[in-house]
């Protein structure tokens, strides 16, 4: 037996709205909900997987051309290095060498960042073209140098290239070479490098010094800064692994309808080619708490279609719920036809995301034995009910747990204006006030 019930609510928010359109659907295409259910939710599945592969191939893409457009921009260095150590050589080098490519793009314009790569390619092979048409006694330097630097040169290849450009210069004593050769690659050794990845121009051009010391006493000096230059890297690669993560998390929490300029940025962060600054960062929870109201509002209104049409497929007459109940409040009359003058009422409290259910019954009957035979009946029909409500509900994303439950009995029935309860599909003068809702024949729960 039962009488007045409290229980608080949980609401699950993707279960929930799934739900609510689901039934929506249902009701207007006239058909079984469990199968329109099954169907939004394998379109949510695609949907979700198209979103996630999309996204990870743009991820993929930014950092395949940014990381070439370093690649390349390090090829040209090198390749410029060498010009301009045989420039002194070689009349009218200087002059043939290619114009300097501009900057690279200081935003996030996947265009421009294309538009530089090809810029770069272009010189790096009119560089090429250029060194390799050099004869004489430098020819052979200059193509070990165009070895070496060819492709994505790794630390050695590196070095080995600034050891070749070594030997090439009158000035510096050749024997030195591979001793400094050896003490900038020890430093750089401790820097972690992913495959492909070319050196950060600063740490390239501190070992380029060193191994292009005059001295001994010089390459020492230099070794010390690059020894700092590298643990600054190493930090800031472990920060960018950790913001890389956080813009993954917040691209996946943010809504699609989030302001375009925000998840490219987002994009580049996840990708690995830009920093989390903090105004990126605010931008992004500013659009969080935006979407979380947005969300807010649209989980009410769906607990509230939710609510009435589990009423209506499980027998209950119910008027149509306002959208804002489980925003504003207020309270539901629910009954099934041959229930009398007996109603469920229920009061929702989002305040407390509480829910009251009480047996109540419009005023005008006497009060006898019979009566309170008959309200105990009642409230012993609605304990029979309410546990197929309560796995209904669940089942569709709004979780009630129940924390106080009298017996029948224990409270009287309440006795209430017969004008504040919805018109009776069953009045007695046999004219039905408003259309009856049948249980459909959704699938259950």
């Amino acid at each position: 037996m039962s009488g007045p019930i409290t229980a608080g609510y949980v609401i699950v928010h993707g279960v929930l709205v799934l739900s609510a359109r689901a039934l929506a659907e249902a009701r207007a295409m006239r058909c079984e909900y469990g199968q329109v259910l099954a169907q939004l939710r394998e379109r949510e599945r695609m949907l979700g997987e198209a979103r996630s592969g999309q996204r990870n191939a743009r991820l993929e893409r930014i950092a395949a051309v940014r990381g070439e457009a370093a690649r390349q921009a390090a090829r040209l260095s090198h390749l410029r290095s060498l010009g301009d150590s045989l420039a002194a050589k070689e009349p009218g080098l200087a002059q043939r060498m290619p114009a300097e490519v501009p900057a690279a793009p200081a935003g996030d314009d996947d265009a421009a960042w294309s538009e530089h790569l090809r810029l770069l390619e272009a010189a790096v092979r009119e560089m090429e073209t250029l060194l390799a048409g050099i004869g004489g006694a430098a020819s052979d330097h200059v193509r070990a140098v165009l070895g070496a630097v060819s492709a994505t040169p790794g630390i050695d290849d590196v070095l080995s290239a600034y050891v070749l450009q070594r030997q090439m210069q009158s000035g510096l004593a050749a024997a030195e070479a591979e001793r400094f050769r050896q003490t900038a690659a020890r430093v750089l050794s401790r820097l972690e490098r992913v495959d492909g990845a070319t050196l950060p121009p600063e740490l390239e051009a501190l070992a380029r010094a060193i191994v292009m010391a005059p001295t001994i006493e010089r390459a020492e000096a230099l070794a010390s800064e690059l020894r700092l230059a590298v643990q600054r890297q190493r930090e800031a690669q472990a920060a960018q692994v950790e913001e890389s993560a956080q813009a993954k998390r917040l691209l996946d929490e943010l809504p699609e309808n989030a302001p375009a300029p925000l998840l490219r940025a987002l994009e580049h962060v996840a990708a690995g080619v830009q920093r989390l600054d903090t105004a990126l960062l605010d931008a992004a929870q500013t659009a969080l708490d935006i979407a979380a109201a947005d969300r807010e509002q649209e989980t009410q209104a769906a607990a509230a279609l939710v609510l009435q049409e589990s009423l209506r497929d499980l027998g209950y007459e119910v008027d149509d719920i306002e959208a804002t109940l489980f925003a504003e409040g207020g309270t539901v009359h629910f009954r099934r036809e041959g229930w009398d003058s007996y109603y469920v009422r229920l009061r929702v409290d989002p305040r407390e995301h509480t829910t009251n259910f009480n047996v109540v019954r419009a005023k005008g009957d006497e009060e006898t034995a019979e009566r309170r035979r008959q309200d105990a009946l009642a409230e012993d029909r609605w304990c029979a009910e309410f546990p197929r409500l309560l796995e209904t509900l669940a089942a569709r994303g709004l979780e009630l747990d129940v924390t106080r439950r009298l017996e029948a009995g224990e409270v009287p029935v309440q006795v209430v204006d017969g004008a504040g309860l919805p018109a009776r599909a069953d009045e007695a003068d046999g004219e039905a006030t408003r259309p009856r809702q049948a249980p459909r024949a959704h699938g259950w729960p």
